[in-house]
C-alpha cells in the first residue's frame, strides 16, 4: 500500500496549480511583450526613413565622390 506523506498534494491538483501558474506566467509575459512592441511601433515612413533604401541604393547612384579626388 502507498501512504500519501503529509503535506503531499495527488499529482492531478499539482499539475493543475503548476499548469494555472504557467497560463498566469505565460499571460504576464504576453503583456509584457505587447508593451514593448507598442512602444516601439512607428509608421513605416518616419523618420527612419525608407525600408527599402538600401536596395534603391545599391547600384551607387548615391555615392558621393571622394574629397581626395576632387
Amino acid at each position: 500500500m502507498q501512504s500519501r506523506k503529509s503535506g503531499q498534494q495527488p499529482a492531478a491538483e499539482d499539475f493543475s496549480r503548476k499548469l494555472k501558474e504557467l497560463e498566469q506566467r505565460s499571460s504576464e509575459l504576453k503583456s509584457k511583450i505587447d508593451e514593448q512592441r507598442r512602444a516601439h511601433d512607428m509608421p513605416i515612413d518616419s523618420k527612419l526613413g525608407d525600408p527599402n533604401w538600401e536596395e534603391k541604393a545599391k547600384d551607387g547612384r548615391f555615392d558621393l565622390p571622394d574629397e581626395e579626388n576632387e
